[in-house]
Formats: C-alpha cells, structure tokens, sequence
C-alpha cells in the first residue's frame, strides 16, 4: 500500500514541460490565425500582381474608373482615331508637329504650364479642346473667352443645347454641372439673357468644355454626353490627349525666401524668447552644494533575499507554497549534482538520485512528495530532513 501511494504522489507531482512541448502548444493555439494571415498576404500579393498598377488622374485615358476617360478614348479608337497620351510637354509638341491632322485635348487641371509653354502648344496645335481652362489657358488659346465661375449645384439640370454649333448638332441636352464661360457664342447657357454664360464655347479652333462630364466614364452615356464627346475630340484622325503633370511646371525667378513672408514683430519677439530660454538655462543650472557621491549599482546579499522571502511566506501562512519552492530547489540542485538535463522529470531525478546515493527510493520519495505539511514547525522539520539528505548525496 505505501508503495502504491508513493506512484501516486509521484505520477500527480508537478513536471516541468519541454521546450518543445510550450512550442506545440503555442502553435496549436495560434496556428488558425497565422494560416489565415498568410492566405491574406498570398491574396493581396496575387490581386497586386494581376491588377497592376493604373493611372488614377481624371478624364486620364488610361483610367477605368468613373472619373477617367478610358470609354471615350476606347470609342475613338474603334472609329479609326488614334489616341496618344504623351507624357510630357516634349512629347506633346513632337506629337502635335507630325504629319496629318492632329486634335489637341488639354486639361492642366494643376495649371502647371506657364505662358511660353502654353504658346508653343498654340503654334503647334491645329484644333484645340481645352476642359476647364484658367485664366492662362484661355488668354493663350482664346483670348475673347473669360471664366464666369461655377455652375451653382442648384441649377436645372439637365440644360438644352440651344446653339449652332456643328459638333452640338445631334445633342439636345447634356448634364448641368463645372465651369462656365462669357463668350460671342456657346452652348448650354447657364445666365439670363443680358449675362450668358456657356457650358461650351466655340472660339476660332478652340473649343473650351466647362463640364468634364461630357467626357469621363461615369457620365458619358447620361443625356447626349456621348455624340457630344465624339464629335468634339473626333474631327481629327489623330487626337493628343495631354494633361501636364508637375514634372513639367517650369520654375523662374530666385527661390522665395519663406522668412521674407513673416510679420515684423516676429525676429524681435524670436530673440526675446531666446534671451529669456538662456536666462533660465543659468538660473535652473546653477549648483547648490557638491553632488554626493553613491555606491552603484546596490548590492544585496543572497541571504537578504532569502530572509525576506521567508518572512513573506510565514507571514502569509503560504506552507504549501514553501514546500513547492523549496522541493523545486532542491529537486534543481539535485539534477546539477547527478549531470541531468534541465528538461528532466521529478521522478527520473528522485530515482537517478537513489540509485547513485544508494539510499532507498521510497524514503526520497516520502520526502520529496510528502503528505499535507502543517504548522511552521513541521516545516521546518521537513526542511532540516530535505537539507540532510542532500549532504548525504554530496551536494556542499
């Protein structure tokens, strides 16, 4: 009977786990969400790599989405059209300045081109589409036109052609909305009859479009948006869809100096501050005595700790939590004496211990896995016995 106790006692004692075991079971606990973020990475790098990357600029030829213009430019294209998106100034004027007719389309929605730029388009180009045009641009391409400011969101939409125009010929109303303009002549009138003010203008070669609605994907089928779009951009069989981007903004003139824009009072308001910072660095830095100097780091002995550990075990009446503490200590002690690993069991240590020590088995496992402990004074009888047989197994 006692040596089935003892199995008992020995099998219920604590182990302590492998490390390969806490790996297992970390893995087991997290393994459904690290699957799952790698499917996510997988899936993101495969959508990144199929889709690629695309031009996301409004009425951008390129650009599938409901503010580009990839529809127009794909139904130019299936009538015979030849759509070029040069990628820079340089490249706009070499398209302009081949041979056959060429349509310009330009939206410098950034206003990056300066005056000498915008002529230079002029002399090349032979029609003009200008969206949305500033100041710059209508002063260059057609001077009697001028900005008359923003069609207000509350105006009748949609808005009668009503104009001679050619190209307007087969629309009879398009989509309110942009920018309109103070003209001879246009189409969609947004003003009272002594203050027109046009959708779009016709003016010489240039034909100024107010709305980029008539053009981009999201709205070219609304109303009569799509006739409008390509009789406009398809008089020519070759249109040049330039839109400058900043890399071709040109800077003149000497760097601005960001310190000339600042109020006066600033500079002595600055050296005030700076005055008063070196005064209080002297008055907060001034010493009242010598440092003192202290021992570091502090130093406390082994047998400190110990006492004080004790102290705080007895005075909560923890019994069960000194045995643990002091079997585990032991027990490593033990392993270090006889060369066993650190991933060891309690019994294969107890059974190492009583096969070198030629002390019987049972009587360390008594000791080592002992009933109920209580009271201080059958603690530290324990204690005493646990001290005894490590001096019999040769542990200083």
């Amino acid at each position: 009977m006692s040596r089935i106790k003892d199995g008992d006692r020995l099998l219920a004692a604590p182990r302590p786990a492998s490390a390969r075991s806490v790996w297992a079971g970390r893995w087991r606990a997290w393994r459904l969400w690290i699957i799952i973020a790698v499917v996510a990475v997988l899936a993101a790098v495969y959508y990144a790599l199929a889709n690629g990357p695309h031009d996301t600029r409004v009425l951008s030829p390129q650009n599938p989405g409901p503010e580009g213009g990839k529809a127009v430019a794909r139904v130019l294209a299936d009538h015979d059209i030849s759509v070029e998106q040069p990628d820079g100034l340089d490249a706009a004027l070499a398209a302009l300045r081949a041979d056959g007719g060429t349509t310009l389309l330009l939206h410098d929605q950034g206003g990056y081109l300066n005056q000498d730029q915008l002529t230079e388009l002029d002399e090349a180009a032979g029609r003009t589409v200008l969206v949305e045009p500033g100041f710059d641009e209508l002063r260059v391409f057609a001077p009697s036109t001028r900005p008359a400011g923003v069609v207000p969101e509350e105006a009748d939409s949609p808005v009668a052609a009503d104009c001679p125009v050619p190209a307007v010929a087969e629309t009879r109303e398009a989509a309110a909305g942009g920018k309109k303009y103070r003209a001879a002549r246009g189409c969609f009138n947004y003003g009272a009859r002594d203050h027109e003010a046009y959708g779009y203008v016709v003016e010489g070669t240039t034909t100024v479009l107010g709305n980029p609605a008539y053009l981009d994907n999201g709205h070219v089928l609304d109303f009569d948006h799509a006739p409008l779009a390509l009789r406009t951009l398809g008089a020519e069989p070759t249109l040049v869809w330039y839109q400058p981007t900043v890399a071709d903004h040109e800077f003149t003139g000497p760097a601005a100096n960001p310190f000339e824009l600042l109020p006066d009072w600033v500079s002595p308001a600055t050296g005030w501050l700076l005055l008063l910072g070196v005064i209080a660095i002297l008055w907060r830095a001034r010493r009242d005595g010598p440092l003192v100097s202290e021992p570091l780091p502090v130093v406390v002995p082994a047998s400190e700790t110990a006492e004080g550990r004790a102290r705080l075990y007895r005075d909560a009446q923890a019994i069960d939590a000194a045995v643990a503490a002091l079997r585990s200590a032991s027990l490593d002690r033990l392993a270090v004496r006889l060369r066993l690993g650190h991933g060891s069991r309690a019994d294969d240590i107890v059974a190492t211990a009583a096969k070198e020590s030629g002390l019987p088995g049972s009587r360390l496992r008594r000791l080592y896995f002992p009933e109920k402990i209580t009271g201080e004074a059958g603690l530290v009888e324990w204690a005493q016995e646990l001290h005894t047989v490590e001096k019999e197994i040769g542990i200083p």
